[in-house]
């Protein structure tokens, strides 16, 4: 554990400069394909494909439910959003099928909106339907992710 202020420092920097890879793609390299290649400032960034729809979506759904826009798609969107992002999840992990980065950036933009409508919905409402769907997702990816290993 660091004692002085120079030792925080250099082990900060230290810390900091082993994440920086994965500030905007959580892959290894051997997992490049499912990023997004950009070139900025001459140099390459590597962007997650899934996520790169998963954060513009959570703020639109955000968006239209501070303005109440579409409440009659909520549900149907919260409860069948995120289905596509875990089908094509599912299918690139279990198979060998490498998939498509617009895939992923489509069913990111899905699951993201049922996000951002689901959260701030279930915080105001708690609604129990609304538990139900994040504990049924929550399962599946649970038990994805445990037979992924």
């Amino acid at each position: 554990m660091p004692t002085d202020r120079t030792e925080l420092r250099r082990e900060l920097r230290r810390g900091l400069a082993a994440t920086a890879p994965y500030l905007l793609s959580h892959h290894t390299p051997a997992e490049y394909h499912r990023c997004h290649r950009l070139s900025v400032a001459g140099r390459t960034v590597r962007l997650c494909a899934r996520c790169s729809g998963v954060y513009p979506g959570i703020a639109l759904g955000v968006t239209a439910f501070l303005l109440g826009v579409g409440r009659g798609a909520w549900f149907p969107l919260v409860a069948v959003g995120p289905l596509p992002a875990l089908v094509d999840w599912t299918a690139t992990t279990f198979t060998d099928r490498r998939g498509h980065n617009a895939v992923r950036t489509a069913t990111g933009l899905l699951l993201g909106a049922a996000y951002g409508v689901a959260v701030p919905w279930f915080l105001t409402t708690l609604a129990p339907a609304l538990l139900a769907v994040a504990v049924w997702y929550g399962a599946l990816a649970a038990a994805g992710l445990w037979l992924s290993e």
